[in-house]
């Protein structure tokens, strides 16, 4: 978006791709490592699956591009702040 190359809708929907393989890649890891999946992680999945599809039917199909705007500079905003300040 800073170069102008995507607008709003094409940069989200390009997000959305990259944070879906890296939670897979990730998710691969910890399965590797050992990790089980219980009910609870299983129910988590769900939740962030249907988020997925719902926010990628309104981004494209009902926000307009002001809203997805300010939707996309508070989300990239906040992962901004969690990426200078938090410690994994």
């Amino acid at each position: 978006m800073l170069l102008k190359w995507t607008d709003q809708k094409q940069t989200a929907a390009i997000s959305a791709a990259f944070i879906f393989v890296n939670s897979v890649a990730g998710l691969g890891g910890q399965l590797i490592k050992g990790f089980e999946f219980n009910s609870h992680m299983l129910a988590y999945v769900g939740v962030a699956f249907v988020g997925g599809i719902c926010g990628a039917y309104f981004g494209a199909l009902k926000f307009p591009q002001t809203v997805l705007k300010n939707v996309l500079a508070c989300v990239l905003a906040l992962a901004a702040y969690k990426l200078l300040f938090t410690h994994a």
